[in-house]
């Protein structure tokens, strides 16, 4: 049984697919849902390049919050939820908050903002998943072209 589940979400379908099914879990027994997203860093030499920090650093704010809107208007009545933004890398600060809270489940989005991007950069979902102890359920999307 689980009594705190935290989903990760980036805005992605996978991610907001990830909070229905993080969200069905925690009501049908009856957890605590944690729902985080986390808006990415300021780039150290934005200043070096003239690119304004303080516009990006908001550009970013504004978009976890309209993530994480997004994400609580999925969220059905009577789960208890609690949200969490943070600023830094992905994977960082949702193995950062994994390690801070009572959490007993882990529900991410198998894919991000990009294939690409992952393969260069490497997923978060398998970065988390190497650094966490505690089950991680990873979601996915229907496939809408199945082969053969």
């Amino acid at each position: 049984m689980f009594r705190h589940i935290l989903v990760a979400v980036d805005g992605s379908a996978t991610a907001m697919r990830a909070v229905q099914e993080a969200s069905d879990l925690a009501r049908t027994q009856q957890a605590r849902l944690t729902i985080l997203t986390v808006a990415p860093p300021v780039p150290t030499l934005m200043p070096v390049a003239g690119g304004d920090p303080r516009a990006v650093s908001d550009t970013n704010e504004h978009w976890a919050g309209d993530v994480m809107r997004a994400a609580l208007a999925t969220v059905p009545d009577g789960v208890e939820v609690h949200t969490v933004i943070r600023t830094g890398h992905a994977t960082h600060e949702i193995v950062e908050e994994l390690s801070q809270g009572d959490y007993d489940l882990i529900v991410v989005g198998s894919r991000g903002r990009g294939a690409a991007r992952a393969g260069v950069l490497g997923s978060v979902n398998g970065a988390v998943h190497f650094h966490t102890h505690i089950p991680m359920l990873s979601i996915s999307l229907p496939d809408e072209h199945p082969t053969g």
